[in-house]
């Protein structure tokens, strides 16, 4: 069961990525999410009631004097476990706790633990620069979108007497050297050297899914990265992140807490 899954993630994922030839890296990842979304729906939303459903043929198939058929209570065993090992590797990549690797199924652990940080991370109120405390969610997102611009935004400085004074330290051998073409190795290392399950954009895709399917989307990603770098020209939603908003402490009033 856990493999027929996996096998149908790699066929949609290969299928939409594929089939979308003509387009650029950002309309593919779109298009992948968007199959991804409907494959899920028909794939992926019924694990508790599965579970539960596997459970109680489990203790149909079990009266007061044992099993009444063993075959199928070892086929719905089987099942149920499968379903546990979905069940575990879901509530450990939304938890993560990225020391945890392998060992028993701890999914109480980690739904736990979930559900705790999600408690502790929750802001449920936000002060403006005047002091006015805003409570609703439009307000607090208006307030964190302004911090970040005001504190990222470019600010106008006359930095050419500065950098005049510089000494050149990079000989032509070196200089060579930097100017030399990227290759595909370069991109793998960087993307293989990241922590798989963060770093997440809108699109929802993480570094464990270029990982997972590198072969699929590498000649796309580096050609595309190549072109973008020697133009020096990037579309404005490439970088696009989410906020997400980390207290330091139990109580928060301002974006800087």
């Amino acid at each position: 069961m856990l493999g027929e899954l996996k096998r149908g993630i790699n066929e949609v994922i290969q299928n939409s990525w594929l089939g979308n030839a003509g387009n650029n890296v950002i309309n593919k990842l779109s298009a992948c999410a968007k199959d991804l979304t409907h494959w899920s729906k028909t794939h992926c939303n019924k694990l508790r009631v599965n579970i539960e459903s596997y459970r109680n043929q489990l203790s149909r198939n079990c009266s007061a004097s044992g099993i009444q058929d063993e075959v199928q209570f070892d086929n719905l065993r089987k099942k149920l476990n499968h379903l546990f090992i979905r069940e575990d590797m879901y509530w450990r990549q939304r938890e993560k706790t990225h020391w945890y690797h392998d060992g028993d199924l701890n999914t109480k652990f980690f739904h736990t633990a979930a559900t705790s940080i999600k408690k502790v991370n929750k802001i449920l109120s936000l002060e403006t620069n005047e002091g006015i405390r805003i409570t609703y969610d439009s307000g607090m997102r208006s307030i964190a979108k302004n911090y970040f611009e005001e504190l990222f935004e470019g600010h106008e400085s006359v930095r050419s007497p500065l950098v005049n004074l510089l000494d050149h330290v990079i000989d032509s051998e070196d200089n060579d050297q930097l100017k030399t073409p990227f290759c595909i190795e370069e991109f793998k290392e960087a993307m293989f050297s990241m922590q798989p399950d963060k770093f997440s954009g809108p699109n929802g895709f993480n570094p464990r899914f270029y990982q997972h399917f590198w072969s699929v989307c590498r000649h796309d990603i580096y050609n595309e990265c190549c072109q973008r770098l020697n133009e020096g020209k990037f579309p404005p939603t490439l970088n696009s992140r989410n906020i997400v908003l980390i207290p330091k402490g139990t109580k928060q009033k301002t974006m800087k807490d």
